[in-house]
């Protein structure tokens, strides 16, 4: 009898604790993101008491995979310009590279454009700053550049250029020129 009633108190303590760890859900900022089994977890079985960041972009050179930037991805839905950003900053500073918050703007599945804001190293006019319009193909030179700006340091230098040669639409792009033509 006793060992029946142990069986039942823990599980409906089981049961509660479960149902509670449902309604203490971190807050969900746009409706349309999918999480990862461990964010759901971490979400919902949790408590407010341990925090939890998700970086959204590392930009890795293709050759060393040498981090780049860090970025956080926000799906643009007219919410304005406010995106916490405190752990992506700090951890660019401690790695010396820089950090960026990029919204993007979608129709379908087609990027129309992106607003880029830098946090790090250098944040000028802070939280109160104004993002950067680029149309797609900015974006795409702003990425080509990183890489380019990274290359004299590239370990894997050999490797990037065959990647180059090898990739028809990479090495039209004129970013690319100067690394080609050595």
């Amino acid at each position: 009898m006793e060992n029946n009633l142990l069986f039942f108190t823990l599980s409906l303590f089981i049961y509660f604790a479960h149902i509670l760890g449902k309604n203490m859900v971190k807050k969900v900022y746009f409706k349309g993101v999918k999480f990862s089994g461990y964010s759901n977890w971490h979400r919902t079985q949790t408590h407010n008491c341990l925090g939890f960041s998700d970086i959204d972009k590392v930009s890795t050179c293709c050759a060393c995979s040498k981090p780049l930037f860090l970025a956080e991805t926000v799906f643009n839905n007219g919410q304005g310009w406010n995106k916490k950003h405190k752990v992506t900053k700090e951890l660019a500073e401690m790695a010396g590279i820089p950090a960026y918050i990029i919204w993007y703007q979608l129709v379908g599945d087609m990027m129309i454009h992106v607003h880029v804001k830098k946090i790090a190293p250098d944040y000028k006019d802070g939280f109160a700053s104004d993002p950067v319009m680029l149309n797609p193909d900015q974006w795409l030179q702003f990425l080509e550049h990183q890489q380019v700006k990274h290359y004299p340091n590239c370990k894997n230098k050999d490797f990037f250029k065959k990647k180059l040669q090898e990739d028809q639409r990479a090495n039209r792009r004129k970013a690319f020129a100067p690394i080609l033509h050595k």
